[in-house]
């Protein structure tokens, strides 16, 4: 309720716009409802829409502790403390209330679902969704991630691709290795946002760019609520 409050101080005071408190409603909302989903046991569905290229895994974290390792020359995927099943030909790793480990080869999309969780990732492409979620990720090789509620901690090597990062409340601190290659589209609507580093920096639509190296890779970062870094 003081969230919602909140909210609705900020449009009367011409901080958010209606559109933007309407988001952060509908967040909050989805928050509460999912939150309660994991209370009773249950499990939400995946979506039809994660659906992902081959070499890619979807992996489902309720309220667990879990690390998922990227190991050169594996060709399939070891799992402990959690099931895997086939769902349409693609692996699913589920781990609920508890602790999981999962070996995946270096390089795999990582679709991931979490909520309620402590995640940390190694040397993969995390892609999908968290909800009230810490995630701490280690030579991460792609990104496209929706956030809400929650907190990401990512050392980042981008040479090329499009990638992605949505923060609809929480906090995200990127620093991306050397080697990296990229340009980057930050907007922060409600929060801050902190550049450290070598970066060349130019005006974009709606927000601001920054390239390092030759900017090959493009990453986008949107944060409704919350912080941003950004680090070289």
């Amino acid at each position: 309720m003081e969230d919602k409050r909140r909210i609705l101080e900020m449009v009367r005071e011409g901080v958010l716009t209606p559109e933007e408190a309407l988001e952060l409603l509908s967040a909050l909302e989805e928050s509460a409802l999912e939150e309660r989903d994991l209370a009773g046991g249950e499990r939400p569905p995946v979506e039809a829409s994660q659906v992902f290229a081959p070499q890619g895994f979807q992996v489902q974290a309720f309220g667990a502790n879990l690390e998922v390792v990227g190991v050169a020359g594996l060709e399939g995927l070891e799992a402990e403390g959690g099931g895997v099943t086939q769902e349409g030909g693609i692996p699913v790793y589920r781990v609920s209330l508890g602790k999981g480990r999962l070996r995946v080869p270096e390089g795999a999309v990582v679709l991931l679902l979490a909520m309620g969780s402590h995640v940390k990732l190694a040397r993969v492409v995390l892609a999908g969704r968290a909800l009230g979620a810490n995630l701490k990720g280690d030579g991460l090789l792609g990104l496209d991630l929706a956030l809400s509620g929650g907190n990401l901690e990512a050392g980042l090597l981008l040479r090329d691709g499009e990638h992605r990062l949505e923060v609809r409340a929480g906090r995200a601190e990127l620093r991306f290795l050397p080697g990296s290659h990229l340009e980057v589209e930050a907007q922060v609507r409600l929060g801050g946002l902190k550049v450290a580093g070598p970066w060349r920096q130019e005006a974009a639509p709606g927000g601001r760019r920054w390239s390092l190296g030759e900017g090959k890779a493009k990453l986008r970062a949107k944060v409704v609520m919350g912080n941003l870094e950004l680090e070289a």
